[in-house]
């Protein structure tokens, strides 16, 4: 059934989009600063959330996020690149014969699970004639790259692709398959000082139940629920409130003692070094988003799609790789990924691999 989000709503699920996000998707902090920000503009704050079963066979509903400079997104005023993004790829795929009448997240993260939250609101003043918000995600966790989504490799491409920036500009293109779709976009992001509106993946009621992770907006507000549950009483055991609601495993809680980090093609690699309160090293290397964590023996403990979180033991926030620093206090865990990324039908786990052997991983993939 639809239910109305109210900011109180939103605030979980950007807190359990962030833990889901796998270290990727945008700060936390980005999309809680985005949601004052249109309070303060004087916006309603509320918006409905749909299922997918009260679509209709042919109703459409796109993706949209902002790609670009986390600093320009927060410093500027991002927000009407989005609107614009969505509008150009609702005329692209008008162009087609459909219409899209609701938004879905592209992945999970504390900011870009928001900007179709935020498309909705800017859609119209009166909340009741507001674009719907429908319960599902492109991928159950964040992802670094167009050619590493769970639509893209369930067969379908980004095209067309909605490109928006904050003075009205508005750009429809046609890629052949999902490298030149992020050439495009990237390129673009460029040259509009480092900030981009993108809309693209529009997909039926059907599409979305075969090939999205369907529920996850809600599975990440139960989440985040639980996150503003362990922020007020820090006596609660983090383990056992999580496992309420997720499946969820303890690699360890100590100290980061190390990040070695480098900006190349637009992405940020690296390896962050845990200092466990045994003792114990634990190794997490990442391509923006986790990718795999192993200890001090080489024993790998999970890999991509798998999902590898982080929270800050001192404050109970979730955290991503843009947020994390040498000596916080550190809580690492494993959390399996939607089943749909699994499937032999497509072998979308597939796209990992590349990425994987980048970082100097050849080894099997490691599951929950």
């Amino acid at each position: 059934m639809s239910r109305t989000l109210y900011k109180q709503d939103i605030l979980e699920i950007l807190y359990g989009a962030t833990f889901l996000g796998a270290g990727g998707g945008g700060s936390l902090s980005f999309g809680l600063d985005m949601l004052e920000k249109l309070e303060k503009q004087g916006e309603t704050i509320e918006l409905e959330l749909l299922s997918l079963d009260e679509l209709e066979k042919d109703d459409y509903a796109a993706m949209v996020a902002g790609l670009g400079s986390p600093v320009a997104m927060l410093e500027g005023e991002f927000g009407p690149d989005a609107v614009n993004a969505f509008k150009a790829f609702q005329r692209g795929f008008a162009a087609e014969g459909k219409t899209v009448k609701y938004l879905y997240p592209g992945e999970m993260g504390g900011f870009n699970t928001f900007v179709p939250m935020m498309v909705a609101i800017l859609s119209d003043k009166d909340p009741a004639k507001r674009i719907g918000f429908v319960d599902t995600d492109g991928n159950g966790r964040a992802v670094p790259e167009l050619n590493t989504t769970l639509t893209d490799l369930r067969g379908y491409p980004p095209s067309p692709i909605g490109l928006g920036n904050g003075t009205g500009d508005q750009i429809i293109a046609y890629a052949t398959d999902d490298k030149a779709a992020e050439v495009i976009a990237r390129q673009l992001c460029m040259a509009y000082g480092q900030q981009i509106g993108f809309s693209t993946w529009g997909l039926s009621r059907d599409e979305m139940k075969e090939h999205s992770s369907v529920g996850c907006v809600t599975y990440a507000q139960k989440i985040g629920k639980v996150f503003l549950q362990l922020m007020a009483d820090q006596n609660l055991n983090p383990v056992e409130e999580l496992s309420k609601v997720m499946e969820i495993r303890e690699i360890c809680r100590g100290k980061i003692e190390k990040i070695d980090l480098k900006a190349e093609g637009g992405f940020d690699f690296g390896t962050t070094v845990i200092l466990a309160e045994n003792g114990a090293r634990f190794y997490i290397d990442f391509k923006n988003e986790n990718m795999l964590v192993r200890d001090e023996a080489g024993k790998v403990y999970l890999t991509a799609p798998d999902i590898i979180c982080f929270m800050d033991m001192d404050t109970y926030l979730p955290l991503t790789n843009a947020d994390t620093k040498e000596g916080m206090n550190i809580f690492l865990g494993i959390s399996p990924v939607d089943e749909k990324w699994w499937l032999e039908d497509f072998k979308a786990y597939e796209c990992w691999k590349p990425i994987l052997e980048a970082i100097g991983y050849t080894g099997d993939f490691v599951r929950y």
